[in-house]
């Protein structure tokens, strides 16, 4: 069951990535894109950006989430599109939870 509900997250995702049509490295590749949805699974919970590869995210680039310019949070871009990515976090503050809204940033050096 768990693996059914693991891959059901994994489909949304994938779906949410997959629909995109459009040359990569366009001018607005600013690193930043905010949360659009957090798509919860009893393994791992699901990060979905508005921003892909036109924002210069691509899979394995570890970047940093904050709120009102507070950095409380690391995720990990495991897939990305054109215009949407999917990231799994990596870490959050002991009281904090990623909500849509919040802007999640390229690290300075994204592969640590």
């Amino acid at each position: 069951m768990r693996n059914v509900l693991t891959m059901s997250a994994l489909l949304v995702a994938a779906t949410a990535v997959g629909a995109e049509v459009r040359a990569p490295g366009a001018a607005e590749a600013d690193g930043k894109a905010p949360v659009v949805v957090v798509v919860s699974a009893r393994a791992t919970d699901l990060v979905v950006l508005d921003g892909g590869h036109d924002r210069g995210f691509r899979p394995g680039t570890v970047c940093n989430v904050s709120r009102d310019g507070r950095a409380f949070g690391a995720v990990v871009i495991a897939e990305a599109g054109l215009r949407r990515s999917v990231a799994l976090i990596l870490s959050l503050d002991p009281s904090a939870a990623i909500t849509a809204g919040d802007l999640v940033t390229l690290r300075a050096n994204s592969r640590i």
